[in-house]
């Protein structure tokens, strides 16, 4: 199963790309990337990947994040899951963030590779941070994806999961995202002042 990334434009101007793997290299600490490969007859591998990013300043916005299972074998699966959420101040000069997922079978016999990746990046003129409460539902975003591993899904179980998970992340970049200097602006005056909103998934 292959799943691929598709640009969804959220708020005002939507900037951002999907490139091909490989195509440029993201700059150091700036890769989200989660890998899953399995040869072993009748294994499960399960890899995450979580980050919370932030930028400031005029430069590139080229954030990577990915997910890429693998199996070649008999009764096994492979899972890669990968969030990441960029939060970028000033003018940056480019803004090409990459998310992709990729889910291959190569030669299985009753195998299952699964991978999703999701990508949010708001760039905004100057600092942003989330609120408390935000921060404790990324925390839970967090552990509920973590704890897929340990649960028995089917393909579209997992994949429902995901968006479950996905959905609660928008929600609080919606409601959960204030400017520092002015701790207890409301979420739809932000919203006015973001330039430009991107989600990968």
């Amino acid at each position: 199963m292959i799943r691929l990334a598709r640009p969804t434009a959220i708020l005002l101007v939507v900037l951002a790309c999907v490139l091909p793997f490989g195509s440029a290299q993201a700059a150091p600490g700036t890769e989200n990337i989660a890998i899953a490969i399995t040869e072993q007859d009748e294994s499960r591998v399960f890899d995450f990947a979580w980050d919370v990013s932030r930028q400031r300043g005029d430069g590139v916005v080229d954030h990577l994040n990915a997910a890429t299972a693998r199996a070649r074998c008999i009764r096994c699966g492979a899972t890669a899951i990968a969030f990441q959420i960029v939060l970028v101040s000033g003018s940056p000069t480019t803004v090409t963030p990459r998310n992709t997922a990729e889910a291959i079978n190569l030669e299985c016999t009753e195998c299952v590779t699964v991978a999703e990746a999701r990508q949010f990046v708001r760039v905004v003129p100057v600092p942003v941070r989330f609120t408390g409460a935000g921060r404790a539902v990324l925390a839970d975003v967090r552990s509920q994806l973590s704890a897929l591993e340990a649960q028995n899904l089917s393909v579209d179980q997992l994949h429902q999961a995901v968006e479950a998970q996905e959905a609660r992340v928008l929600e609080v970049l919606r409601n959960e995202l204030v400017l520092k200097s002015a701790p207890d602006t409301e979420a739809d005056v932000l919203e006015g002042r973001l330039r430009q909103a991107a989600d990968l998934g």
